[in-house]
């Protein structure tokens, strides 16, 4: 194995063409390195000279038109997927399957549906993901299908997490190109893993699964902006380079499942906290670089108007399009280069948004001028294109061609590169648009310096990942997110008082209290639930096509809150809403002593606040109905329209 590490950043002197360049870090360990006068490159396609791709020198435009054009069809159909590999806990890389595990895949292929895509979504895109799962080995992906954009949830500790990123880096810098693979990631930084990772939790731990309602509720860009630093500091550590993130949807329609990743219900508050959350992961210049990661922004158009809350249409009854754009438009202006079309269509003209020549092309590249890749979200090829005229009458590989024709340039989870061959030789899908979504896509791995070096030190990924600073950060934004919503003089809280809880850790709450196990014995009540029934019910619409979605507090935990009252004596509740916004009944402000809303923060962090160590700070990024009715009533694209809430954007209380 060669030295990992060649001529680390020095700056030299030389003048080439009358300019100095900066030399950066290599990371070599399956390729030479070249040296031309002072200066140092890879050999990435092994032919012992230095090919303008391989010219770290050279405008980027130049060095992906140079490796295109070296390309093969294969080659650049395999950066059009966008599949999953996940680390596992172990940390060892599946190169390839036993004789014995190739039988059993050979057997069960022969089993797959191959038909059209059902009504209901059924057939191709569950063959896909099952597909997907059982022939993800280094082996498959890098090696035969050519893949060099893998999304990685899993989890592992930081040393073997960062080894293991570096081994998948070594069989991608050994094929034919030596073109790296970027790495992407859903968010991770919750207080959990994440609403699509799941395991232990290694990185820092901010509020809100998706890290982003709860911050948006410190009103803090600041804190954000170090959010977004954290995280790029983090998922570099360990080898990853894009995060599927930041959901940038207006949540103006309180049913949608979604709601809770996203920023706010205003455009105008989503904007200044994406522009932050931005400064602290693509970097303020836009610039990316080895030490950044770049954001995947969703889900385009802006998913949040679902009809009916539920469903598989984006509509906008309040003409309200242009506000959902206004995101979109801030994270073009500071160099996004991803986006993640949604499952949904729009009516304008009946078809999924990634079938759609008009919103990909016309709407998203020409109107609103981006400038890189779109992304299918995964799963979206086997749904179909939603038009009643086709849906159930296209085969998967239609459905890749009528994505691809619309200006889509990556699909998510699916592995069949090989229809993309197909499609051209048909002349169905022309190589022309096959190079111009390989030459979008190429830009990620170039602006992140993945082809210079894709290598992590394994040694310092451990100190990096809920280092003391970082830890620190996520803390401070787990206390600020949370907001007081009443009070009656029963907050702060005494120390030591007793208490009766349910819902959070006894064991932590004895650290502030006297825990007591009856409610009667109690000076204080402590209540911390969902703003779902306890099966998990009613977490709202996702573009699947399900009806209407309840989001009414559940009875039975109202009736909960009820009977406890009546021991008489005070009561705090603690709402954590989940999937959807949520319904407050009015009789919040008048049946409970004190409440607040909080999103997944740790027990220790609502404790703070209850018992004064911190005055609560947080505001609503939304309002909160007070009834079904109100939010039949409302309109789906329209903010703040809600009659009579129990609550209003931007309420919040402090001692």
């Amino acid at each position: 194995m060669k030295k990992a590490l060649v001529a680390a950043a020095v700056v030299l002197a030389a003048v080439s063409c009358g300019k100095t360049y900066e030399q950066p870090e290599l990371g070599a360990r399956k390729v030479e390195i070249i040296t031309e006068g002072k200066y140092q490159f890879k050999d990435l396609n092994k032919n012992g000279k230095l090919d303008a791709y391989e010219d770290w020198r050279l405008p980027m435009e130049k060095r992906i038109a140079d490796l295109v054009s070296q390309m093969t069809l294969e080659e650049k159909a395999g950066l059009m997927f966008h599949p999953n590999i996940a680390v596992p806990e172990s940390g060892e890389i599946k190169y390839d399957f036993t004789p014995e595990e190739k039988e059993l895949i050979a057997k069960a292929q022969e089993e797959q549906y191959a038909g059209p895509v059902g009504p209901g979504g059924q057939g191709a895109g569950n063959m896909a993901i099952g597909q997907m799962m059982r022939t993800a080995t280094a082996k498959s992906f890098i090696e035969e299908k050519n893949f060099r954009n893998i999304l990685n949830n899993g989890t592992c500790a930081p040393k073997k997490f960062a080894e293991w990123s570096n081994g998948m880096q070594e069989i991608a810098e050994a094929s034919r190109l030596g073109i790296p693979i970027m790495f992407s990631t859903d968010p991770r930084h919750g207080s959990g893993t994440g609403a699509h990772v799941r395991g232990t939790q290694y990185f820092s731990q901010f509020p809100s699964n998706e890290g982003q309602v709860g911050i948006t509720a410190a009103r803090d860009p600041q804190i954000v902006e170090d959010f977004g630093a954290v995280v790029a500091e983090e998922y570099r550590a360990v080898g990853l380079h894009m995060i599927l993130g930041p959901q940038i949807d207006v949540m103006t329609e309180p049913r949608w499942g979604r709601n809770m990743g996203c920023f706010s219900e205003s455009a105008e508050l989503t904007t200044q906290m994406l522009e932050a959350f931005m400064d602290g992961a693509q970097g303020k210049d836009g610039k990316v670089g080895p030490h950044k990661i770049l954001v995947h922004l969703k889900h385009w158009p802006g998913s949040g108007p679902h009809e009916n809350g539920g469903g598989s249409w984006l509509v906008y009854p309040g003409g309200k399009q242009d506000y959902h754009y206004m995101p979109w438009k801030a994270g073009i202006a500071k160099n996004a280069l991803a986006a993640m079309g949604y499952y949904s269509g729009t009516y304008v003209d009946t078809l999924n948004v990634n079938y759609s020549h008009y919103m990909s092309t016309e709407v998203l590249y020409n109107q609103l001028g981006f400038k890189g890749a779109i992304c299918t979200d995964w799963g979206v090829a086997g749904r179909g294109p939603l038009n009643p005229r086709l849906q159930g009458k296209t085969t998967l590989k239609d459905n890749y061609c009528m994505i691809y024709n619309a200006g889509v340039d990556q699909i998510g989870s699916e592995t069949h590169p090989e229809y993309i061959v197909e499609l051209v030789k048909e002349g169905k899908l022309s190589e022309e648009r096959v190079n111009q979504a390989a030459s979008r896509i190429l830009q990620w791995h170039f602006i992140l310096g993945l082809f210079e070096n894709p290598y992590v030190d394994p040694s310092k990924a451990e100190g990096i990942l809920q280092s003391e600073k970082n830890q620190t950060r996520a803390y401070q934004a787990q206390l600020e997110s949370n907001i007081l919503l009443t009070n009656d003089g029963t907050l702060p809280a005494k120390e030591g008082i007793k208490l009766y809880v349910e819902g959070v850790s006894k064991e932590v709450a004895g650290k502030y209290a006297t825990v007591v196990e009856k409610p009667q014995d109690a000076d204080l009540i402590l209540i911390r639930t969902t703003t779902v029934a306890d099966n998990g019910g009613r977490r709202g619409g996702m573009g699947g096509g399900q009806g209407e979605v309840n989001i009414d507090f559940p009875a039975e935990k109202w009736a909960n809150i009820q009977a406890l009252r009546k021991v008489g004596k005070p009561i705090v509740v603690a709402f954590n809403p989940t999937g959807s916004s949520c319904i407050l009944p009015p009789a919040v402000k008048t049946d409970i002593n004190a409440s607040l809303m909080i999103f997944d923060v740790f027990d220790s962090a609502l404790l703070d606040v209850v018992f004064g160590k911190f005055n609560p700070v947080g505001k609503l990024p939304f309002e909160v109905p007070s009834s079904m009715e109100a939010v039949r009533a409302q309109l789906e694209d329209v903010p703040f329209d809600s009659k009579d809430p129990t609550f209003k954007f931007d309420h919040g209380l402090s001692y």
